[in-house]
């Protein structure tokens, strides 16, 4: 039979209230130093298998979605940060940028191909005077490698439903697609150093500011998802 509109209303599942009523998924190894919120959400969208819409909704409830919020540490609640990424603080805060330094950090989302391609977006990848990435010592590009459209640095539904890839064509910024979830390192141990280092040299003040478990949390990663 053909189906028919219903005499009655149907009711809409709030999927807002229930997406992560019987917990979440996410290991803390995933992560790399000094990985930026943007990535970060990413691999727990995908973990979790969260539309954008609703994980941009859990983590800024009174922002729209689609027009999204910077991932600067005035702008983001973190305590409720936390709560839904179960993760330390000190991770979180170094994720952030600075809202104190205006015009200091791109717009635009910029990335080193050779970390996307392990499924990793550095903070510093966005500082203003950072031009190479330090693991790989690759120029940062802002600029789709395909159709040279910009992605907004922002958190955002468009934005995290294209995880390492263009907004606008949905190519990847890396030099191909590796599996969703890769048990294989992600970077060797000098690069991990590497980034470590400058991580520190960097962001120095915000460490310091959360104290030492920062150190500890991001010093030994071993694995991360990709997509």
């Amino acid at each position: 039979m053909a189906l028919k509109r219903p005499r009655f209303p149907i009711l809409e599942f709030d999927e807002w209230a229930l997406s992560l009523s019987r917990g979440s998924a996410f290991n803390p190894k995933w992560l790399m130093p000094g990985e930026s919120l943007v990535s970060i959400l990413w691999k727990f969208a995908c973990a979790n298998v969260l539309p954008g819409d609703v994980l941009v909704h859990l983590i800024s409830p009174c922002v729209d979605p689609h027009e999204g919020v910077v991932p600067v540490r005035t702008d983001i609640e973190l305590t409720r940060l936390c709560r839904i990424l179960r993760l330390p603080e000190d991770v979180l805060r170094v994720s952030l940028l600075d809202a104190a330094l205006p015009g200091r950090f791109h717009a635009a989302f910029r990335y080193c191909r050779l970390c996307a391609a392990h499924g990793y977006h550095s903070v510093l990848h966005q500082l203003e005077d950072e031009y190479r990435c330090p693991a790989h010592h690759e120029s940062l590009d802002t600029r789709c490698p395909h159709c040279g459209i910009e992605t907004p640095y922002i958190v955002c539904t468009s934005v995290i439903e294209a995880p390492f890839r263009c907004v606008s064509c949905r190519s990847h910024f890396s030099y191909g697609r590796l599996s969703l979830l890769s048990t294989l390192p992600a970077m060797r141990r000098h690069e991990r150093i590497a980034i470590r280092r400058r991580v520190f040299l960097r962001l120095g003040n915000a460490v310091d500011a959360v104290g030492s478990g920062f150190a500890t949390s991001i010093l030994d990663t071993r694995a991360t998802p990709n997509q």
